[in-house]
């Protein structure tokens, strides 16, 4: 894996939950987990500071890191509201989290920039994303913490030069690019090792999951992503951060999944390409 380390995402639910799945996460080879900033959730924007303490503990006696925090739905329709409360408690909320995410120890906090919505156009939206992400970008600064922008169904924004273009405006440095590599092929907006080529001076973390094109996600080997194409874009762009999956958990026997996950994992990474044989097979086809 040369200096990738590899993560686990999830929301966790309770302390329950915690004790049971966090031993089998290390036991797997997972060298950090990426939890969700959620109400009701740990760590909680209502309990974060007692909650957080807690997890480090916790995740220390096992050897795991916390590299990074998503940041939740929180985001999602107060980035790009047209009311102004919204969008202030947009910042307020990144403020929370970004102080959860410095008492973690971590680095990056995933953000959503909104969802597109009927009452707000396209370019406004972009606007309000441009003023957020500056406005967080400098809080972030101050936590030595990076602002990673994702990419999901929420889809905005749509293509991989309006990505380039957004992130040239916001113009921060700390406010990168957090690319999911599923979902740019499950929303049929493109191949991700074209993705990770065009946008690799941005990219500060990545999430891996398997998809079918324009369809639906699935496990990780289990869809029609070229994992042995995404290789390659990973070792010409040099990538040398966190890879982080980010599953559903099984509904039963749910310590199953990160064995499961790491081996996988293991067989994407050691994946060779072969252009070769790639060119021979698309020439049966």
């Amino acid at each position: 894996m040369n200096g990738r380390k590899k993560g686990f995402s999830s929301v966790w639910q309770n302390e329950s939950q915690i004790d049971d799945l966090l031993p089998v996460i290390a036991a797997s080879g997972f060298h950090g987990i990426e939890p969700t900033f959620l109400p009701g959730a740990i760590p909680s924007p209502e309990k974060y500071r007692r909650q957080a303490a807690a997890l480090v503990r916790r995740c220390r006696d096992l050897g795991l890191q916390i590299p990074s925090l998503r940041g939740g739905r929180g985001f999602w329709d107060t980035i790009p509201s047209p009311d102004s409360r919204e969008r202030a408690e947009a910042i307020e909320h990144g403020k929370r989290a970004l102080e959860c995410l410095a008492l973690l120890g971590g680095k990056t906090l995933l953000v959503v920039p909104g969802r597109m919505r009927s009452d707000t156009p396209y370019e406004e939206h972009w606007k309000r994303v441009v003023d957020f992400a500056r406005q967080a970008g400098e809080i972030a600064a101050g936590y030595g913490i990076t602002i990673g922008l994702e990419n999901v169904e929420a889809r905005f924004p749509l293509s991989v030069r309006d990505w380039r273009d957004l992130l040239v405006e916001i113009d921060s440095p700390r406010v990168r690019f957090y690319f999911d590599v599923g979902n740019v092929f499950w929303l049929g907006l493109g191949y991700p090792e074209q993705w990770l080529v065009s946008l690799k001076s941005w990219i500060c973390a990545l999430h891996f999951k398997d998809a079918m094109f324009g369809k639906e996600l699935r496990n990780l080997l289990a869809g029609d992503i070229d994992w042995r194409a995404v290789n390659r874009a990973l070792g010409q762009i040099n990538y040398q951060g966190w890879i982080c999956v980010e599953p559903n958990w099984y509904q039963y026997a749910p310590q199953r999944l990160p064995a499961r996950l790491s081996a996988d994992l293991d067989a994407i990474l050691a994946l060779e390409y072969d252009s070769e044989k790639t060119t021979r097979n698309e020439d049966k086809q």
